[in-house]
């Protein structure tokens, strides 16, 4: 079997599984962006994120960086996809909590790993490895059932930004 054949076969999956998920309580909700959060990430799904967050979404960053709108996660991700073409996510942890206005509370905690092969805001390719566990992520989101789904209006996520300059940089 092809490579590309064994990555489709990995995606269809992670595709049917996301169809079958009936968002009834926490943990089902978990499971529902865990799987979208993998496909963007691991299989560079990035039209995904139009699929999870509000078009007007709001996401902070470290450094309090912050992104307004769907599009501009995009960019931000496919920025960050583009200088680490094998990036992958794994997550350690993930919690939902009802947040008492009909939506929730989401966790997420993550490693990243994978290899600066592409250029990047800091220049050229190093070469250089994430590390996984050097590269912790940690998101913390508002989700509620709007425009016929289960949606990210804001959120705060923060990556290892100082590791990843560093890796970035010769």
């Amino acid at each position: 079997m092809y490579k590309s054949d064994q990555l489709y076969d990995e995606m269809k999956a992670i595709e049917a599984k996301i169809k079958d998920i009936k968002i009834t309580d926490e943990e089902s909700l978990v499971e529902y962006f865990k799987q979208y959060t993998l496909l963007i990430y691991n299989y560079k799904w990035l039209g995904s994120i139009y699929d999870i967050y509000a078009n007007d979404v709001s996401v902070i960053r470290e450094n309090g960086h912050k992104l307004v709108g769907a599009g501009a996660i995009v960019q931000d991700t496919t920025e960050l996809l583009a200088a680490f073409p094998d990036l992958e996510l794994t997550f350690t942890d993930a919690f939902a909590v009802p947040d008492g206005h009909g939506g929730y509370k989401l966790w997420r905690h993550f490693y990243l790993d994978g290899t600066n092969l592409g250029y990047s805001q800091y220049g050229a390719p190093t070469g250089k490895s994430l590390e996984n566990k050097k590269s912790m992520g940690l998101s913390m989101s508002t989700v509620r059932f709007i425009e016929g789904k289960w949606r990210i209006l804001y959120e705060y996520t923060m990556y290892s930004g100082e590791w990843i300059k560093q890796v970035c940089t010769a």
